[in-house]
């Protein structure tokens, strides 16, 4: 009877073995998050902006990282290839957190010589309290030890993703690198669905403080600007995407107007104080943010208007300077806090 368990207790063990094996196996050649293999730059399966960024950081050649939350993938990296003459790879992490975005700027200085990091500088991220931005990156991903690799190689969640990748594969359901996590081809950017998209509050509430949101936006930006100490030799771009006319209205009805404004002001300050900062500002481009055809929603703006921005980037239209600063952000303070707000929202004709 003793044999017999013991017979049975390794033949349970070989077959758990086995199994394990067999996941790894599977996880390694097909490797969904490519961590052992470059992605096929014709077609691939994408779903997992923080575990496939990794191995984009990992198994790509670039001098370039374009870097922010899904205000910025919308943008190709092929487009500041072209404009800079450079190579790019691109990490999108939605609602991402400073704390996410600069694990993956070490990562990547670590491997690679960043000449460059072109960074979407969003008010919304800017202004939230560090307690609550997320914390999701894989953090075994990020690194180069192999003996964490395990957790990758016998992971339940790998395993269905090498199944899920294997699938759309085979229904021919890919998207090229240039394309990667780009959505901008699957939503409506026209004044109806801005409109829709956005939830406008009832009520106007009384106006918060001008440093209202002081202590988390100072809190943000000590990791940006530890970031310009940190790679002095790196230039940083940082841009500041042209949220529409609807948020404008949303914070004007949170009593959020002269908070926001006084952020920008510190925070545009306090960067141009370095050396490798460079700012782009696209928040005061009037026929852009007053255009709803442009938005799916009161921030998200089309894939046409991120191409013209990144177009301009390059030439100076929209670099924001320690000369014109003052001029621009007092242009817009007037610009927003005397907009006639309900009519955008009064019927048309009236």
């Amino acid at each position: 009877m003793k044999n017999a368990r013991v017979r049975w207790s390794a033949l349970l063990l070989a077959a758990a073995c086995l199994l394990l094996a067999l996941c790894a196996a599977v996880v390694y050649l097909v490797d969904p998050f490519f961590h052992y293999h470059a992605p096929d730059p014709e077609g691939e399966v994408w779903f997992d902006q923080r575990a496939q960024g990794a191995g984009l950081l990992r198994s790509q050649e670039y001098e370039t990282i374009l870097l922010g939350s899904s205000l910025a993938a919308n943008y190709r990296p092929f487009w500041f290839d072209v404009f800079y003459e450079t190579s790019t790879v691109k990490i999108t992490f939605p609602n991402g957190g400073f704390r996410e975005f600069g694990q993956a700027l070490a990562y990547a200085g670590a491997r690679q010589n960043v000449k460059r990091v072109i960074f979407g500088l969003d008010p919304n991220l800017l202004s939230r309290s560090p307690a609550e931005e997320p914390d999701q990156l894989p953090g075994y991903l990020y690194d180069d030890d192999p003996w964490n690799d395990g957790q990758y190689l016998l992971n339940k969640d790998a395993l269905m993703r090498s199944a899920y990748t294997v699938l759309k594969k085979a229904q021919g359901e890919t998207q090229t690198l240039q394309d990667a996590f780009v959505w901008d081809g699957n939503v409506s950017f026209n004044r109806e669905e801005a409109l829709g998209g956005y939830d406008r509050p009832d009520h106007r509430e009384a106006a918060k403080p001008a440093d209202y949101f002081r202590e988390s936006y100072l809190a943000n930006l000590r990791e940006v600007t530890g970031w310009l100490e940190e790679y002095p030799d790196t230039e940083f771009i940082f841009y500041f995407s042209p949220y529409s006319i609807l948020f404008w209205d949303k914070m004007d009805r949170l009593g959020e107007t002269e908070a926001v404004l006084a952020m920008l002001d510190e925070v545009t300050e306090v960067l141009l104080g370095y050396d490798n900062a460079e700012l782009q500002f696209y928040m005061d481009d009037l026929e852009v943010i007053t255009d709803l055809d442009n938005y799916a929603d009161h921030i998200h703006v089309a894939g046409r208007v991120t191409y013209q921005m990144s177009k301009a980037m390059n030439t100076g239209e929209y670099r924001l300077t320690a000369e014109n600063r003052r001029e621009r952000l007092d242009a817009l303070y007037r610009f927003v806090v005397n907009y006639d707000y309900e009519s955008i929202f009064a019927p048309e004709g009236e």
